[in-house]
C-alpha cells in the first residue's frame, strides 16, 4: 500500500487513480468529522464532496511540511465552519440522562450497532442523545471532542490542525468533556 506523501506526489503529477485512493482513504474520516458538526447526511456529503474539491484543486500548494491527514483535516474544518457560519443553528435542550454508557468511549457510542433490535433501538437513542449534546458545545469544543474521542486523532495533530498549542487542546478538550458531561447530565 503506497503512503499518503506518495500518492499525494502521483496526484500531483496527474494519476488520477492515485487521487481516488485519497479519497477511499479518507471519505469516512471526512464524512464523520462533518456529521458531528453538521448532524445532516446531505450536508455532511456536501461538506465531503467540497472538501475533495478543495484538495484536488490545490493539491499542489500543499508543501509536505505536515502530514497530508493533518492537511486534509484543516481543509475539513474550515469547510464545516462555513457551513455552520451559513445556517443558524438551533441548538435542542437535552433533558434525558445518559445512564449505563458511561464506561463507553464515545467512538463506541456512536458507532453502528450491530446487534439486536432492542439494543440497536437503545444504540440509536444513545447516539442521538450525545450528537445533540454535541450540538449545544460551542464549535471548537465539538470539532476538538470529535477529533479526539471519535476520529481519536493525536493531541499533535489536533493541535496543528487547530492551529492552537498542545496544552490549549488538552484544557479545551477536558472543558468540552466536561459541559458535554453536564448537557447529558452524567
Amino acid at each position: 500500500m503506497l503512503s499518503d506523501i506518495q500518492l499525494v506526489k502521483l496526484a500531483k503529477d496527474g494519476h488520477l487513480n492515485a487521487f481516488e485512493s485519497i479519497i477511499t482513504r479518507y471519505k469516512d474520516k471526512v464524512f464523520n468529522i462533518a456529521f458531528s458538526f453538521t448532524s445532516s447526511h446531505s450536508e455532511s456529503d456536501d461538506v465531503a464532496q467540497n472538501v475533495f474539491l478543495k484538495v484536488y484543486s490545490n493539491l499542489n500548494s500543499f508543501e509536505e511540511k505536515s502530514a497530508f491527514s493533518t492537511w486534509l483535516y484543516r481543509i475539513t474544518v474550515n469547510e464545516c465552519y462555513n457551513v455552520l457560519n451559513k445556517r443558524k443553528s438551533n441548538t435542542v435542550s437535552i433533558e434525558t440522562e445518559l445512564a449505563g454508557k458511561d464506561n463507553l468511549s464515545l467512538k463506541e457510542v456512536l458507532a453502528d450497532p450491530k446487534s439486536d433490535v432492542e439494543q440497536n433501538f437503545l444504540s440509536a437513542e444513545t447516539q442521538s442523545i450525545i450528537r445533540k449534546a454535541l450540538l449545544e458545545l460551542p464549535e471548537k469544543y465539538r470539532m476538538i471532542v470529535t477529533l479526539r474521542d471519535i476520529e481519536d486523532i493525536s493531541y499533535e495533530e489536533i493541535a496543528q490542525i487547530m492551529e492552537i498549542s498542545d496544552a490549549k487542546v488538552k484544557v479545551w478538550l477536558f472543558r468540552a468533556r466536561s459541559r458535554l458531561k453536564s448537557i447529558i447530565k452524567i
